[in-house]
């Protein structure tokens, strides 16, 4: 909130800027009354920008090496659509001089309080002073998991860990810890309690009475479970054992027909945008095919679609000819079998347009899971038994998973990216959606593919 409305005060006032040097002696109330529209207008443009750049994503923001860049092409990106777009340019020199102030002062305005944001205020006003309750104090590995997920990198999520404190049944030591607990809280010494309890049983019979009285002086009591799935936006897998009903329910994406006709609709819209510009592409393809990348155009694969069904996908051929000569292999990041020319198709996802096919026959969706092979499938089921709860919905071209995680090259990534999927499938909504396809427009843009 605090980021978006001085970005607006910027904006507002480097409009008032720029206009006032059109029409001399504009005031700001009149200002405000006449360029109603034109304020509009801006704020929509930053506000499409914003989405694009992930602008207000706490994870890219809350570190000046990363909005740096993120303000500078946003600063000149805004500037410029809104001159170019503009009505109320004339042409003469006085303005062109007022319009390099406006696309300068405008930018180095925006990245000099995101800077300020990102190095001063996060770190000595927002980041909250957290501690851990759990039953888990000797499991290192897993004690330095939630550590790493709960602050993230340079507390990018908000928060700090002053302590994790083990929890047992013995009397003494609970006793202890509800005088320590009730003392920081009057003191105000952490503003959030963190409860990782994975039998649910231990903290909450020794340690219900305190927890009640530490939120009655305003700290925050939340568990681990409930934590990871707002900071990261994915499910804990593994809190969930074999019980995926326990974390997943299951029922209510299956009844909102008002979602499932929205989904439907951009499915429809999407493939008829993919495959024309597939149409529009294919001859170029084509012949840039026959000289870096000899072979057939395209390539076709079974994939496990909903319900566990295979279904038939056709790409745009990214790789050798024989690439699967020794058995079916995984992709992997720097996979050496991937064409020259086919790691320009698959870093601005062009190898994917075929697919658009398959989403308009209904085969598949344009937001959903990413469609394996069965091969692969039937091997992580035995690591991750979960892993076959993905097929709940219709896998998609784009997704969750895909614009949150890098390529999955082995079990652990499997791991974290159905973490992704199934937070998608539990919690998939209209805005969602929309995250998710200018994430994909963001992907797109900046060359990011794998």
């Amino acid at each position: 909130m605090l980021l978006a409305i001085l970005d607006m005060a910027i904006l507002v006032f480097s409009l008032f800027y720029y206009h006032n040097s059109i029409s001399a002696n504009l005031g700001f109330y009149h200002f405000l009354k006449l360029h109603t529209l034109n304020i509009l207008f801006g704020i929509g443009i930053f506000w499409v920008l914003t989405i694009i750049f992930n602008f207000y994503d706490l994870d890219y923001v809350n570190k000046t090496r990363k909005v740096l860049p993120l303000a500078f092409f946003i600063g000149l990106i805004f500037t410029l659509s809104y001159i170019f777009t503009s009505s109320l340019t004339p042409d003469n020199n006085e303005v062109k001089g007022s319009v390099i102030v406006f696309v300068f002062g405008f930018t180095l305005l925006l990245i000099v309080w995101r800077v300020i944001y990102a190095s001063v205020i996060h770190h000595n006003v927002f980041v909250k002073n957290c501690i851990v309750l759990t039953t888990e104090k000797n499991n290192k590995k897993l004690i330095s998991q939630i550590k790493k997920s709960v602050e993230g990198k340079d507390f990018e999520h908000g928060l700090k860990i002053l302590g994790i404190y083990g929890v047992s049944e013995e009397l003494k030591q609970i006793d202890r810890l509800s005088r320590a607990l009730e003392r920081m809280a009057s003191k105000k010494l952490v503003d959030t309690i963190i409860v990782m309890d994975k039998d649910q049983e231990t903290i909450s019979n020794s340690l219900n009475t305190t927890l009640v009285k530490v939120l009655g002086s305003g700290v925050q009591v939340i568990t681990y479970f409930k934590l990871y799935e707002e900071v990261k936006e994915a499910l804990p897998l593994q809190f969930a054992g074999n019980q995926f009903y326990s974390i997943l329910p299951i029922s209510k994406y299956n009844h909102n027909y008002l979602y499932l006709l929205w989904h439907k609709l951009v499915d429809i819209l999407a493939s008829i945008a993919g495959l024309s510009i597939m149409l529009l592409l294919t001859p170029v393809i084509l012949l840039l095919n026959l000289f870096f990348n000899q072979g057939p155009l395209f390539y076709k694969q079974y994939r496990v679609g909903k319900g566990g069904k295979e279904i038939l996908i056709t790409k745009f051929r990214s790789m050798i000819v024989e690439a699967e000569k020794h058995g079916a292999q995984m992709a992997e990041k720097g996979d050496l079998r991937v064409t020259s020319f086919g790691k320009i198709l698959r870093k601005i996802r062009i190898d994917e347009l075929p697919q658009f096919w398959s989403v308009l026959k209904g085969e598949m969706s344009f937001i959903g899971p990413r469609p394996e092979r069965k091969v692969f499938i039937e091997k992580l089921i035995e690591s991750i038994p979960l892993y076959d709860s993905r097929h709940l919905i219709k896998p998609g071209i784009t997704g969750w998973a895909q614009v949150k995680y890098d390529y999955g090259e082995n079990i652990e990534d499997s791991y974290k990216k159905l973490e992704y999927d199934l937070y998608y499938i539990k919690n998939r909504s209209v805005t969602l959606d929309i995250r998710i396809i200018f994430k994909t427009i963001n992907t797109i843009a900046f060359y990011k593919g794998r």
